[in-house]
Formats: structure tokens, sequence, C-alpha cells
């Protein structure tokens, strides 16, 4: 279950063209820590578009609020779900769109809480921003709902969970040796390999990374460790390069 461990602090950051990212606090999974990250866009009618929140200062708000109205609040993938509960009640005129209907010990979450918020709003292939983003639903796993999304006028993919970079986090012994033992640690990053174990079907994986790829992209967001700021199509290749 997820569990918030330390207080917010996270000035917002422009990482892109009508794109920002905000830096969350630590949240476990399953014993783990994880470091979180949130997404903005103002997308073409000037309307905010919030992707993954997180709880934020309520100065961190304000700095929101002059980009624009809140429209839209999403998640990358349904171990984000949660995440869209406390946003909810912040911004109660946006609409939600979730990634997979939340399932196991996320549909007890308190969180989550789908009795209060039914999941009505479904990420998938339709192109539901087609002037600001393009995205696909990934495909070849049956246990990971993952939305990945390209943001057109900063030239960015936005991923959640599929390639994490995770750094050491002091303190966490055995979450920085379960990073490092599956692959998806700092600096190199990558799938990590008890993920690679739940694709049941690689040639829809192979399809999905070639869409990704046909995108004019060079820059990348991801949800746990740094962002890739230049040559962000390569690194996908890499990371991918054992399907």
């Amino acid at each position: 279950m997820y569990q918030k461990n330390q207080s917010p602090d996270n000035p917002l950051a422009e990482f892109g063209r009508n794109l920002w990212v905000i830096e969350g606090p630590l949240v476990k999974d399953m014993g783990l820590s994880f470091s979180t990250r949130m997404i903005i866009a103002r997308l073409t009618d000037k309307t905010l578009w919030i992707c993954d929140p997180v709880e934020i200062s309520d100065s961190t708000r304000k700095d929101i609020e002059k980009l624009g109205a809140v429209k839209y609040l999403a998640v990358t993938t349904q171990r984000h779900n949660w995440r869209l509960h406390s946003s909810a009640q912040k911004y109660p005129n946006a609409e939600l769109w979730y990634c997979g209907k939340p399932s196991g010990h996320f549909k007890h979450n308190a969180e989550t809480n789908t009795e209060k918020f039914p999941v009505k709003n479904l990420l998938g292939d339709t192109q539901l921003w087609p002037g600001d983003f393009e995205q696909i639903l990934f495909k070849g796993n049956k246990l990971l709902s993952e939305a990945v999304f390209f943001h057109k006028s900063s030239g960015t993919v936005i991923m959640g969970d599929l390639i994490q970079n995770n750094k050491k986090i002091k303190g966490r012994p055995i979450t920085n040796l379960v990073f490092k033992m599956s692959g998806a640690a700092f600096p190199d990053g990558g799938v990590g390999f008890d993920l690679k174990l739940t694709f049941t079907d690689r040639d829809k994986a192979r399809e999905s990374v070639s869409r990704i790829l046909s995108w004019n992209f060079d820059k990348l967001i991801i949800s746990h460790g740094p962002c890739v700021t230049s040559n962000a199509k390569e690194y996908i290749k890499k990371a991918f390069a054992w399907l």
C-alpha cells in the first residue's frame, strides 16, 4: 500500500515549452520507497492538464493557478490511480482520467476509495488531446496498464513506471539493493527485471515501442529517477533492447 512519508517541498520547474514538473514526496509501495514526480502541461486552450499529481504546498498550488485553470487530472499507470483522490478534492471541476481499474490492495486503499470516486474515464489509444498530445496504451502486459504520452510542443515523452532510473535513497538500504538487482538503478536505469517477466506478448510490446519511437521527441519524463533532457530516443531504444 502506498504511504506518504515526508512533507511536500516542491517548487514548480519548467521542463519545456508549456511543460512543467514538480518533485513530490517519497511514497512506499510494498515496502519499497519511491520518489514521485508530477507533470503539468498548458494546453492550446490555455487550460491545464496535470499528470500523476502529488501532494503539494499551498505556495506551489498558487504558482500552478497562475499558469491557468486545471481542467484535467490524469495518471500514467494504474499504480498511480490513488493519487487522483486528493487532487480531485482540490480541483473538483477537473475531469479525472484513470489508467486501468484499481485492483488488489489498491482497491481498498483509503487514498483511492473508488466508491466515492468511481472509475468512469479510462485512458486508452483514443487521442483525447490531439492538439497537444499523442498517446498510446502500452501493450503486451496483462498485469500492467500504462499510458505513454507525447507532448508535442516540448518534444517530450511522458512515461510512468515502464522505465525507472532510481537514485539511492538515504536510509533505505533494502530499497536501494532491490533497485540495483532489478536493473532499474541510477545512472543507467531501464526496465526492471521483475517487470520484464510480466510481459507475455513481446510482439505487441515491440509494436508499442515502435509507435513511441515514431514520435518526434528528444526528452523523456519518467516517474522515478532523473529525467532525460536530450537524446531520449536512444535512451528508450536501449531500455527496450531486451525485447
